[in-house]
């Protein structure tokens, strides 16, 4: 066991004396190589490119370069400004208020450019047109009109995409904007403008069960007529009796109708 050992230590002593040993060397300066200088064109662009930090305010002053006011300000004439396409929408939408005698507004959920074209039919073959404005084209047409009161109605998501549907009609009739309701089912009746009155949706149910206008009118009419002629036949009654009682007067004292009376 011993000379297993013995003979073990001995290779280990031999390795040991022909391996390289590895020393450590200290030089006084380091010799590096200086990076290649930037082209002209690059040089600018770091210089354009090089970060530059804004100077440290105290909390206590932060309020006085506060610019959230200004911002909110800018938003709002942003948010209200229209282009020059646009004011052409306005004077077409304004138009349209005015020639229009009932003007229904809907609601709907995102709907694929198909079945918004085929709404859009419908409402052409009952005698309708349906058109899209954004809010900002109704804020610039409306406000300041007695039509203001409708944009309440109008679709105030922010985007360039939502858009209000409303639905004109030449006449009014209002079972024609209940049954395109039902024809067109992407869409929820919301409140319509009749004859210069905003109804709810459960008023203009109502109002379809009511005699319409011409017919109102006609009945007015013959009552209206019913008491003139009654007013006129009292009045003219007591002239009538006054006349027939002169007449008879004036047939009893005549002299001719009492010779006769004589005779006979």
């Amino acid at each position: 066991m011993s000379v297993i050992i013995g003979s073990s230590l001995r290779c280990l002593k031999q390795s040991f004396h022909h391996a390289p040993l590895t020393i450590q060397v200290r030089y006084k300066q380091i010799r590096l190589k200086k990076p290649k200088r930037a082209s002209p064109f690059r040089q600018q662009l770091l210089a354009l490119s090089k970060p530059e930090w804004d100077e440290d305010e105290k909390i206590e002053d932060i309020w006085k370069n506060c610019k959230y006011v200004e911002k909110e300000n800018e938003k709002k004439l942003y948010e209200a400004h229209i282009n020059q396409l646009e004011k052409f929408y306005v004077k077409e939408m304004v138009e349209q208020f005015e020639n229009s005698k009932m003007i229904a507004f809907f609601h709907h959920n995102p709907i694929k450019t198909i079945k918004r074209h085929a709404a859009w039919q419908n409402a052409r073959r009952a005698g309708m047109e349906l058109e899209q404005y954004h809010y900002r084209v109704g804020m610039a047409g409306l406000t300041g009109t007695k039509w203001e009161s409708c944009l309440h109605f109008w679709f105030k998501f922010s985007g360039e995409m939502n858009f209000q549907q409303i639905l004109f009609a030449p006449e009014v009739n209002p079972d024609k904007i209940l049954k395109y309701e039902k024809k067109v089912p992407e869409f929820f009746l919301l409140g319509a403008v009749i004859d210069n009155r905003i109804l709810s949706k459960k008023q203009i149910q109502d109002m379809t069960k009511m005699p319409s206008l011409d017919t109102c009118r006609g009945e007015l009419v013959s009552i209206l007529g019913y008491h003139q002629q009654r007013t006129l036949q009292l009045l003219q009654a007591n002239q009538q009796q006054l006349s027939s009682n002169l007449t008879q007067l004036i047939k009893d004292r005549s002299p001719d109708t009492s010779a006769e009376e004589h005779t006979k």
